[in-house]
């Protein structure tokens, strides 16, 4: 099952870049234009929707984006970032080590276990999906990104205060998240690091 942030919410972070064909009533496909930063100069590329994840931002090695929306007692986490920052590479993997990183990072966001949230809100992973465009032929061109969603139910959604990401160890390459987030209809944004890897909503 994939989750996706509501055509509602992402109009109401500012998310969406361009008008939206609908799915259904509560789903809407963007086709977002992406900015791949390299050495050499800015290039704009434009490229299929893989998810509404896409839709929040640029494609810039070394930062990442992380959308938050809590809605009752029911909280959705939308990851993205450049492979590059996940792997070191955005290409099609051309080795078995290779395919052995993209995997292992796979695996590493399923556990959703580089993100939590402040005990008293006591909230309980329920789902987490991973992927990457890797294997996508448009990795083939140089530019390939990871995408992780996430669903917690929690129990005191009230007290929720704070996230914490202990994602920067375990990149290297990723210095910064940009994290956006609706609680119940406030919202905030907020840039995390290795040294202020702390986001607090209050």
């Amino acid at each position: 099952m994939k989750l996706s942030l509501t055509g509602s919410v992402l109009l109401a972070l500012g998310l969406l870049v361009q008008p939206a064909l609908a799915q259904d009533s509560a789903e809407a496909q963007v086709k977002p234009v992406h900015r791949h930063d390299h050495a050499s100069g800015a290039h704009e590329h434009e490229h299929e929707q893989h998810d509404e994840a896409e839709a929040f931002g640029a494609h810039v090695h070394g930062h990442a984006m992380l959308t938050l929306v809590l809605e009752g007692n029911e909280m959705q986490l939308a990851f993205q970032s450049a492979a590059q920052s996940v792997v070191g590479f955005e290409h099609q993997p051309r080795s078995a080590e290779q395919q052995q990183e993209v995997a292992a990072a796979i695996t590493v966001f399923n556990k959703g276990d580089w993100f939590s949230v402040n005990a008293d809100a006591n909230c309980e992973l329920a789902m987490a999906e991973a992927s990457t465009d890797l294997n996508q032929p448009q990795a083939s061109k140089g530019h390939a990104d990871f995408y992780a969603n996430y669903q917690l139910l929690c129990q005191r959604p009230a007290r929720l205060t704070e996230l914490q990401l202990n994602i920067f160890p375990l990149l290297p390459a990723l210095q910064q998240v940009d994290v956006q987030w609706i609680i119940n209809g406030q919202q905030g944004a907020a840039k995390a690091s290795l040294s202020h890897s702390t986001v607090r909503f209050r």
